[in-house]
Parts: C-alpha cells; structure tokens; sequence
C-alpha cells in the first residue's frame, strides 16, 4: 500500500495532468453534442397527441377503428408555423412526405432538418388539406449547457488550482467537484434518448452502459463533493474531524450509486425500471439544488466568522456569486414555467439557468484577485517569468542573426555555418546568467515586497551561521523578521527536555508570552515525510494546524494570529518552530516567500543546533575536566605507597568503570607487626558512589587503630555512615587485621564477598555473616555482625576483591564467575602478589572481549612467607 501510494504521489502531476485533458475533451464532446447532436427541431408550436373516435358508418375498414393524430397546440403568433398558415387546432398529416404516425416519429424526421432550412407539412386546416413550407429553428438543452459549462469552467480553474498545490486539502476538493461536475454531465449526450435521429451513441450498448455508469457515478457524488468542500473553505467546520466522517458521509452517495446501477443496468439485472430510475435520476437533480444551497449557507456562516478585512473581501465575491446561482436556481423551480408559454415558444424565459457558471468564474476572480488558495503569486511569477525567458531568448536569436550576418558578409560566406555556431555556443554560456539577472530585475519591478524578502532572509541566512551563542541567534532572527519584515506576529518555538513541551522563546505581538505547545513527534515526522514525498514546501500553513497539532495548540495558534508554522529541523529532530502571522501587506506567505522563510529556518536550525552543541560540548568539556579532577583526588585517597612488613607481600589496585567510582581499598598500618586490609564497594557508580567511598576512607582511616578489632570498627562506621547515606544506598565492606607478631588473621565481612585464602595449594573460601553498612542502624547490624580468627601458618595467600571482579560481563552477558576466578588464582600463586593481581585483570580483560566494563573492579592481595 505504501509503495503505490508512493508510485502516486511521484507520478501525482502527470496523473492529474491525463486527467484533465480527458476530462476537458469529454467537456468538448459534450458541447458538441448539445449543440448539434442533441439540440430538438423547433417550429414554435406544440404537437398535441388526440385520440379520434370514427363512426360505424365509414366505408373504409381501417376508418372505423379509433385513431391517434397529432394537432397543433399554442402556435406562437408570428412564429415559424404560424407565418407557414398553420393555426392552433390544426391536424399534422405528413413532414418532408413521412406521414405523422405519431409524435416520435414526427419529431424524428423534423430532427434531421438542419437549422434555417424549411421542411414541407401537409395539414389539415379547416377540413382541407394544406401544405406549407415551415423554417427549422434548432433548441438546445439549456440545463445540461449550463451543467456543462459550469464543469469545464470549474475544470479549468480547479487544474489551474491543484497544479499549483498537489498536496492541499482544500486545492484537492475544489478539484474534485470539476470531475464529478463533468462525470454528471454526461448526460447531455444521451438528452432525449433514441429519439435523436443522428445519436450514433444508442448504437453501441456498452458505450451506453458506460456513459450511464459515470454520469450516475458524477450524479451521486456531486452533491457530497460540493458540500464537503464549502466545509474545508474558507475556515475548517469542526465535524470534519469526527474519525469516521468521511466513511459516513461518502456512503450516502456509494449507496445511491448502487442503487441507480441496479436500476438502470439491463446487463447487470434482468429486469429494468425506467420510471423508478427517471424519478431517481429527478431527485438527484434536487439534491444538487439542496447541495447547492447548502455550501451557499455554509460560506455565508464562514465569511461572518472572518475578521480579515482583505479575508472578507475575497469571499464576499464567491459568497455573491454563490446567493446569485441560489436565485437563478429559485427562479428554475419556480418562476421559470408560470412565465413562459412553453419552452418552444419563449426559450428566452429557460436561459438564466446557465448563470451557474457564475460560480467557478466567481472563485477564479477572488483566487487571482486575492491570492486565495496559494494561487495568485506561483501563476503571476510563473506567467510573467516564462514571459521574460522567451523575450530575452529571442533578443538572444536576434543578435546571433544579426552578429552572424554581419561577419558572414565579411569573411564570406563559406564561413557561415561555423561562425553561426561560434556565437550560438557564447551565447548559450551566457545566456543562464544573464536570465537570472533579468528575473531578478523583474522581482525587484513587479514585486518590491518579494524583492525585498529576498535581500533581507539571503543576508540574514548569510549572518546567523556566523553569529556566536544562543540568545545572539534568536534575538537577531527575531529582530530581522520584525524589524527588516515587518511582522506584526511573529514568534521562536524551542524544544525544552525538562518539561516535553515547545517553549516560547522570543516574539512579538503575542498576548500570551509564556506560550508553550506539546507535539506529537511522530504525526510530526509523518506530515514532512508527506511533504517531502509530494515535494511540497515544509510549512505547516493553518488549513493543515488541525492534522498536526491538537485542538488546544490550534486554538492557542489561531488567537495569536498565525498563519504559518515551519519547523526547525536538524537531520530527523524538530528542535523547535518558527510562528509567522500575516505579511506586512496582509497577504499570507505562499510560493517564492514561503520558500525563502524554509531556506532561512532551516539556516537558523543549523546555527542554533551548533550553538547549543558548542554549550554542550562547554559544558560537557568543564564535567569532565571536574570528573578528571574527582580522578585524581581519588586516586590520592588510594594508597600510594603500600607499607611493608618482614615475609609480607603487599598489592593492590582499584579499576573504576567510570571516570570515578565506588570502589575503595586501603592498607592502613598500626604498627611494625599490624595493619589493616580494608574493600569497600558503595552500591552504585559513578561521582555520587565517589562521595561516600571518600567518606568511608576518611572514617576507616580514624577508627582504623591498635586495640580495636574489625566487628568494633564496623559497627561505629555504621553508626556514622547511616546518620548522611541517603535512601537506597548502601556500602559493603570487608575489614582484615594482620597480627603478625601473634600469627593471626581477624576478618570481618559486611554484606562484601567472601575471602579467598590458599594455603598448601588448597583454597578456602570464608564468609562470616553481616549486612551491609547504612542499611540498618542498630541491633540488626550489630548482631548479624560476625567476626572470624584464623591462623597465620606460613606460605598463605589472602584475597579480598569486589564483586566487580567476578560478575565483570562479556559481550554475551555471561559472567566471569568465582570458578574462573579460583582457577587463576590456584594457578599463579606462587608468583608475586603484584604478577597474580596483573595475570587476574589480564584474564578478565580476555573474557569481557570489546564489552564495556560494568563495574568498578577492586582486589586487594595480601601473601606471607615462612
């Protein structure tokens, strides 16, 4: 579906193009046909049918049966059969020598008589027989001239209209009507029926079919088709954006069609309805009426809403135009048959119905005249542009004929061809050039307004990319629209992240300054991929308001007076809009304008885009600058110079996953023969986990002395650290003292990961209980708190480590794990506590391949000789 509609919309121009000729060549045939085909023999007179009673007396058989003959009814004095001597009351015997049957065939015979020639009658008058010569006068169908010419001229302007604006709505309905119009009048081509004696179109029973099947089809949908639009212009009615209206409103006319089908189709259904279908065929006429008389209530309720004086007097025009057709239709219904005597005496008296022309004409003058619809300046621009090309080609083909003669005749002639080529070539190079200059000096003659626009948003966009800093950017763009433009209404619409919504800026002539709208991003990126699909210019104009904002972002819109949103756009992102009322003539922004203000929009995206990317990037630059300072800071609360004690080896290393982290280990010295290991791991990453992992260092280091052991120490760091963690965080900590002198290991774990110890080549792991710190201040941490003392044996190793160790991740999502980790450390322990730590994050680096590191990765190797 997307992809034909895509193959539509590329080729939408072209189509609309065959459309239009088709339809204007079925427009001409449909003159032709009114005026020579189907246009009815008239002598001025009516031909009555009587039925004639004969006696039993007559001597002749066939004389004593009843019989039909014609008489002549309200001959017009002085017209063609009163001047022949035929008077009212007179009995038609025979036309051209055919006898008169009946009034058909009569009519028949007289429809072959050319207009001005005379057809021989017999008559009988007073008794006798009479033959006379009669004038032939032809009469043409005025109601189906005037529906023909109503929807050619409604052809015209609506191609002349769609051209210009493909993609518009109302551009689109207004065309609409001209297909459905010429679609219904069809039927002047089938007007009377078989009677016609040279209507080749009975011939053909399938071509019958289909002129019935679409003169149906334009006859249903008209009426629907005019209304809808009248309720797109001037101003939008709030029903159309009912979901469903258009599949309720469009089923009425789909339901008439199918009926009129089946009713008037003999090849589809066996049995045909003739009355039912001409009484069908009658109150579609009415409908049309009614339809008619709707869309003139309906513009007159929408011109009294209008404000705009320039608004009111474009639609006054059409608004005239549309209450004259309503009178001329009134005068059909009603006054038109009370006055004439018939149709084939006074014709004058059925003529005024083809003022419905007055219409289409009506709207071409006001959307010329007052550039309603997007019309007026493209077809001024586009005339008077393609004006200006031929006359500076043809200056051009005249001085290459004149240059080309005059070095002809003196070089000679055997020259000519390619001294003629020479100057055609130069020519041609500076031809583009030069057409440019001349457009620009008819912009700048005709339209001084345009001219001016252009000067001011080329140097404009020239300016703002090398304006520096944002509020530089938007006071000059609003200075230059206001000041340079002279806008009365004009407003700068950013995005804000912190409140979802389009804030206002900058503006003038806005009641409300604190102005902010909310956007659907994706029925936004919708409506331009549309635009761009039909190549259209990327404005939001306020016929289209209610297809993309909501109705209280329209009304916000519509009481600040304006008329054209465009986005600014960078890449696929709208960062925000630019609002413009009305032009300082009172015009809207449409073709070469509209145009220039997307060109400077999308300038003015671009340098606001990199103006808040240069603070960005400030900003950005001054964080990580202060990030790098956190670093280091931190890195001098790690110990830099690891104390040494006799037969003790001593290493470790904190890794942060950002540019700081949670993670803290220390080697705090109490004396020659003690000293504490201490992992801590606050819950978290990042600058915040680095605030509390500085404030458990600082705290460690002054409980951290001799006579305390690692469960006291513990519990007074829980004590103080639960007064300020906030909610939510936690610290686990491992705490080990080494007495060296008296061979023990007291190890201490809250909520932090086991101690690993190898010993002979065997590993233990060894978990006390405890929760972690910050989590709970009292009793529950003081008595889950569980203190473990080993034995010092000689040849032991003693690994304290973060779980950033063995939960580091791979690109998979696995972990690295406590077998991995066990594995290494049986392994290589009897290397050097620094080689052992080295060989462990050389491994985890292996496993985590190119996934990021996930946490803060911390170890701590504590390994004694005999």
């Amino acid at each position: 579906m997307k992809t034909l509609k895509s193959i539509y919309v590329k080729n939408r121009i072209n189509l609309i193009t065959f459309l239009s000729i088709i339809l204007a060549i079925i427009g001409i045939i449909e003159f032709f046909f009114i005026f020579n085909i189907t246009a009815q023999s008239n002598d001025e007179c009516l031909w009555m049918p009587k039925l004639v009673k004969r006696d039993s007396t007559s001597i002749n058989y066939d004389k004593m049966k009843d019989s039909l003959i014609i008489v002549f009814d309200k001959v017009k004095v002085d017209g063609v059969a009163y001047n022949a001597g035929i008077r009212t009351g007179d009995e038609l015997i025979s036309i051209d020598g055919i006898k008169a049957k009946n009034s058909l065939i009569a009519t028949f015979v007289l429809d072959h008589v050319n207009s001005g020639d005379y057809a021989t009658y017999v008559v009988k008058h007073e008794g006798k027989l009479l033959e006379t010569k009669v004038l032939v006068k032809k009469l043409i169908d005025f109601s189906g001239l005037a529906f023909t010419l109503l929807s050619f001229i409604w052809l015209v302007v609506g191609f002349i209209i769609v051209m210009a604006k493909p993609d518009g709505k109302v551009q689109n309905a207004f065309y609409r009507i001209s297909i459905f119009a010429v679609l219904y009048s069809l039927a002047s081509l089938v007007y009377r029926g078989e009677q016609v004696a040279n209507n080749h179109i009975y011939e053909s029973s399938a071509l019958l079919f289909f002129i019935d099947l679409f003169r149906s089809l334009g006859g249903a949908f008209l009426p629907f088709v005019y209304v809808h639009f009248f309720l797109l212009f001037p101003s939008k009615y709030k029903i159309l954006n009912k979901k469903y209206f258009n599949i309720v409103w469009y089923s009425f006319p789909s339901l008439f069609f199918i009926i009129m089908l089946m009713l008037r189709s003999p090849l589809l259904f066996r049995f045909n309805f003739p009355f039912l279908s001409m009484y069908l065929g009658l109150a579609n006429l009415y409908v049309i009426f009614a339809a008619i008389f709707a869309g003139t209530i309906l513009l007159f309720f929408s011109y009294a809403k209008l404000k705009n004086k320039e608004e009111r007097n474009a639609i006054f025009v059409i608004l005239i135009s549309c209450l004259f057709v309503f009178g001329v239709l009134i005068y059909t219904i009603t006054l038109q048959n009370a006055l004439a005597d018939t149709v084939f005496n006074t014709p004058q008296y059925f003529m005024p119905i083809i003022f419905m022309a007055v219409i289409p004409l009506g709207f071409g003058y006001s959307i010329f005249r007052y550039s309603l619809m997007d019309m007026s300046h493209v077809l001024k621009n586009s005339i008077l542009y393609v004006l200006a090309t031929i006359s500076l080609a043809g200056i051009y083909f005249f001085l290459i004929y004149l240059i080309g003669q005059g070095l002809s005749s003196i070089i000679g002639t055997e020259y000519q061809g390619i001294i003629a080529g020479a100057i055609f070539i130069f020519f041609a190079m500076v031809f583009q050039s030069t057409k440019d200059k001349f457009q620009r000096v008819i912009t700048k003659k005709f339209y001084p307004e345009q001219f001016a626009y252009q000067m001011v948003l080329l140097k404009f966009s020239s300016d703002v990319a090398s304006t520096v800093g944002l509020d530089n950017i938007l006071d000059s763009t609003l200075h230059t629209f206001v000041e340079h433009l002279r806008l009365k209404h004009f407003g700068i619409l950013l995005y804000e992240d912190s409140t979802d919504s389009y804030i206002l800026e900058r503006y003038e002539g806005f009641f409300n300054g604190n102005l902010s709208i909310k956007a659907d991003e994706k029925i936004l990126n919708r409506f331009i991929e549309e635009k761009i699909l039909y190549k259209a210019p990327i404005a939001i104009e306020r016929s289209e308001f209610e297809n993309v904002f909501s109705s209280d972002v329209v009304d916000k819109l519509l009481e600040e007076s304006i008329y054209t949103v465009i986005p600014l756009r960078t890449k696929s992102k709208i960062i925000g809009f630019l609002l413009f009322g009305l032009k300082f003539s009172g015009s809207q922004f449409s073709g070469k304008d509209l145009e220039l203000l997307i060109a400077a929009a999308n300038q003015t995206s671009v340098s606001i885009e990199n103006a808040r990317l240069y603070a960005f990037e400030a900003r950005r630059f001054a964080i990580e600058r202060d990030l790098e300072n956190a670093r280091t800071m931190q890195e001098s609360l790690l110990p830099n110079i690891i104390p040494q004690f006799p037969k003790v080896d001593i290493a470790g290393t904190m890794i942060p996953a950002m540019h700081v982290g949670g993670d803290y280990y220390d080697i705090i010295k109490v004396d020659d023969s003690k000293f504490f290991v201490v992992i801590g791991d606050v819950s978290g990453k990042g600058l915040s986990a680095s605030f509390y992992m500085s404030k458990l260092q600082t705290i460690m280091r002054l409980y951290c002395v001799g006579g305390r052991s690692p469960k006291d120490i513990l519990v007074d760091v829980n004590n103080r650290i639960s007064e300020s963690i906030e909610k939510g965080w936690f610290i686990t900590v491992s705490l080990a003292l080494f007495d060296m002198k008296k061979g023990k290991v007291i190890f201490c774990r809250a909520g932090h990961t086991s101690l690993i110890r190898i010993k002979e080549g065997k590993l233990f792991l060894d978990t006390p209980n405890g929760i972690g710190v910050g989590l709970e201040k009292g009793k529950v941490f003081d008595t889950n708190l569980e203190e473990l003392e080993l034995n010092i044996g000689g040849d032991e190793l003693f690994f304290l480590y973060s779980d950033g160790v063995n939960e580091a991740e791979n690109e998979n999502n696995d972990f690295f794990g406590m077998e991995k980790l066990e594995n290494i450390l049986l392994s290589v322990y009897k290397m050097s506590s620094k080689e052992i730590l080295e060989d462990v994050i050389t491994e985890i680096k292996k496993f985590r391949g190119k996934a990021p590191q996930n946490d803060d990765i911390t170890m701590a190797l504590v390994k004694i000789s005999k």
